[in-house]
C-alpha cells in the first residue's frame, strides 16, 4: 500500500514548520468539545455572579465577604493555571478538560447545600481551581489547531465563553423564581457533568510538545509577553471591579433582581457577537494594535460610570464598554500567543490566565473595601486609572524592538504582524 505523504503545515506561531499528516490535521480541526466545555464553566460563573444580590440579601452576606468569595476563586484558579497549564503543553489537555468538569460540578454542589460565608468562599475556591484548569488548556489547542485562523478560532471560544456568561444569568433568575436561589446550583453542576461526554472526545492535539519540560521556566524573560501580560492585567482589573461592585451598584439604585439578571446578560451579549469578528481585525490589523486601541476606549468610558447616575444608564454605558470590549477580547491571547513558540502555548496562556486571575484577586477586594467606605464615583474613576497605567506599560514593553510597524496588507510572518 502507497503511504501517505505527509503535508508540510506552516506554524506561523513560532515560524517553523510542522510534519502532520491528513488524518491528524482533522483530528485538530474538532475545536466543538473545547468550545463546549468552555461554555459550560463560564455558564456556571455566570450564574454565581448573577446570583451576589441574592445571597447578599437571603443569607445576611457583607460586601466584603462577597469580595472575600470571589478573590479566592481568583487565587485558586491563579494557582491552579501556573501548576497545571504547562501539562498541556504535553499532551494533557483531554484530562484537564475533564478535571475541570468535576472540580467544578462539585464546586456548585458546595454552594447549593452551603448556609454560611465559608462555605461560599470554598466554594468559588473550587470552581476557580476548575477554571484555571481546563481554560489554558483549551485555549492551547484552538491556538495550535489552525494557526492561519487563529484570530477567528480564538475569537470563537472566546464566544463560547462569554456566551456562557450571557444566558446563564437570565437561565438563573427563572431557575431562582422556580426554585429559589439554591436550585441554580444544583442545575448548574448536573449541566457540567452532562459534558463530560465532550471532554472524552477531545482529543490531544499533534502540535509541537514542550518535551524539555520546561513549564513556565524562562517566560517572564519575554519582554514583549510582559507587554501583553499587562494589558491583560487592564481587563481584569475592570472584571475584578465588575464582579464585586457593578452588580451591587446596580442593588443600591434599586434594580430588582429580574433586572440585575437581565442587565448582566444585556451587557455580555455584545461579546460572543462581536468577538469572532474583533478576533479576525486583530489577526489582520495586529493585535498589538487592536488590543491597545479598544482597551484606551473602554479605560474612558469606564471612568464615566460613577458619574451617571441611575440603574439603566449605567446598563447602557456598560453595554457601550461590552461592544468595544467584544471587538478586542481575542486580541490579548493572540498577543501573548505570538511572543513565545508553539511548544509552550499552554504554558503562556496559563501564565496569562495566573495574571488575570491575581489582577482579578486583588482588584475584587480592593474595589469592594473602596465601595464600602466611599461612593461608586471614586471606586470606578479608581478602576480608570489603574487600567491606564497598565495599558501605558503594556504598550511600552509590547512594542516592536525595532519600532518599525508593519502595515496592513504586507505579507509577513504572523508573529510579526501580530505585534504591529
Amino acid at each position: 500500500m502507497e503511504a501517505v505523504p505527509c503535508a508540510r503545515m506552516p506554524n506561523p506561531l513560532a515560524g517553523m514548520t510542522t510534519d502532520v499528516s491528513p488524518t491528524e490535521t482533522n483530528k485538530r480541526a474538532s475545536l466543538a468539545p473545547y468550545y463546549l466545555i468552555v461554555f459550560g464553566m463560564s455558564a456556571g460563573l455566570g450564574g454565581v455572579v448573577a446570583l451576589l444580590a441574592e445571597l447578599k440579601h437571603e443569607l445576611g452576606f457583607s460586601d466584603f465577604g462577597i469580595g472575600l468569595s470571589i478573590a479566592a476563586g481568583f487565587a485558586t484558579a491563579f494557582i491552579a493555571s501556573l501548576v497545571l497549564a504547562p501539562l498541556a503543553d504535553r499532551g494533557k489537555s483531554p484530562q484537564l478538560l475533564k478535571l475541570a468538569l468535576i472540580a467544578g460540578a462539585v464546586a456548585l454542589v458546595v454552594l447549593a447545600i452551603g448556609d454560611q460565608l465559608w462555605h461560599y468562599v470554598l466554594g468559588r475556591a473550587v470552581f476557580g481551581f476548575a477554571l484555571g484548569a481546563g481554560s489554558p488548556a483549551a485555549r492551547r489547542v484552538v491556538i495550535v489547531a489552525d494557526p492561519d485562523h487563529l484570530g477567528r478560532n480564538l475569537g470563537r471560544l472566546g464566544a463560547f465563553d462569554v456566551g456562557g456568561f450571557v444566558v446563564a444569568p437570565l437561565i438563573a433568575v427563572g431557575v431562582t423564581a422556580i426554585g429559589g436561589f439554591r436550585a441554580w446550583f444544583w442545575v448548574s453542576a448536573a449541566f457540567l457533568l452532562l459534558l463530560l461526554p465532550a471532554a472524552f472526545r477531545a482529543q490531544p492535539d499533534a502540535a509541537e510538545q514542550d518535551t524539555e519540560r520546561l513549564g513556565m521556566a524562562g517566560l517572564l524573560r519575554i519582554r514583549r509577553l510582559i507587554g501583553a501580560l499587562c494589558i491583560a492585567s487592564a481587563y481584569f482589573v475592570l472584571i475584578g471591579a465588575f464582579e464585586s461592585v457593578w452588580v451591587l451598584e446596580l442593588d443600591s439604585r434599586g434594580a430588582s433582581q429580574v433586572l440585575i439578571g437581565l442587565a448582566i446578560t444585556l451587557v455580555a451579549a455584545p461579546l460572543p457577537v462581536f468577538s469572532p469578528i474583533g478576533g479576525i481585525l486583530a489577526q489582520r490589523y495586529g493585535a498589538r494594535r487592536w488590543s491597545i486601541g479598544t482597551l484606551t476606549i473602554m479605560t474612558t468610558i469606564v471612568g464615566f460610570y460613577g458619574i451617571i447616575p441611575g440603574a439603566w444608564s449605567l446598563i447602557v454605558l456598560t453595554l457601550a464598554a461590552s461592544v468595544v470590549e467584544g471587538l478586542g477580547f481575542p486580541s490579548t491571547p493572540m498577543l501573548v500567543s505570538a511572543a513565545v513558540p508553539e511548544a509552550r502555548q499552554a504554558a503562556a496562556q496559563g501564565l496569562m490566565t495566573a495574571v488575570e486571575v491575581a489582577t482579578g484577586a486583588v482588584a475584587s477586594l480592593a474595589f469592594a473595601a473602596i465601595y464600602g467606605t466611599t461612593s461608586d464615583m471614586v471606586v470606578w474613576m479608581t478602576v480608570s486609572a489603574v487600567m491606564a497605567v497598565l495599558l501605558v506599560g503594556g504598550a511600552v514593553l509590547s512594542r516592536p524592538e525595532d519600532r518599525n510597524l508593519v502595515r496592513p496588507g504586507v505579507p509577513s510572518s504572523t508573529i510579526r504582524r501580530l505585534f504591529r
